[in-house]
């Protein structure tokens, strides 16, 4: 049976968080979480704070992401194509074909406010970022600048949150 991949790409002000082919993708909404397969009907779905998981059938990439939009089913010019399931990821990039008329291949983007890998997140400086934003919270300010603070505030714990997650499950 052929693995199905797609193109998918988070992007967020920050920059591009991952950009590259995926055998599946979980990620966090207002109702609960969805799983994006290739080949998914097109939707445009809200997405919530939370992490979202990229299996890319070597291994499985956690993102921290704060809000935004899903969206499915767009055509890519460049081909993922499918491949038995015992055969080697090194045969990808020699397909016959791939290379000289890459037929369009289907994908998916996240547009979002902010977007971290797991990995790349530094607990220290998160937690850093948390006890500043606390006080200023403390510290009665205005009203928009306490909106700004209390933002920070959750991104700072919603990237802890991530990283303890990933790291704890990589320790079992």
């Amino acid at each position: 049976m052929a693995e199905a991949l797609f193109n998918f790409r988070v992007i967020s002000p920050m920059g591009t968080a991952f950009a590259g082919p995926a055998r599946s993708v979980t990620l966090p909404t207002p109702d609960g979480e969805i799983t994006v397969l290739a080949r998914h009907m097109p939707i445009v779905s809200v997405l919530s704070d939370g992490e979202m998981l990229i299996d890319t059938g070597d291994n499985v990439v956690s993102i921290a992401i704060a809000g935004g939009f899903l969206e499915t089913g767009g055509l890519s010019s460049v081909a993922v194509p499918s491949l038995p399931a015992d055969a080697p990821r090194a045969l990808q990039a020699t397909t016959p074909g791939a290379a000289t008329h890459p037929p369009a291949a289907w994908e998916a983007t996240v547009l979002s406010d902010f977007a971290a890998q797991s990995d790349s997140i530094e607990i220290a400086r998160v937690e850093a970022a948390k006890a500043r934003a606390e006080q200023l919270l403390e510290e009665k300010k205005e009203r928009g600048e306490i909106l700004l603070v209390e933002r920070d505030l959750q991104r700072a714990i919603l990237q802890l949150k991530v990283a303890q997650k990933i790291r704890t499950r990589r320790r079992t």
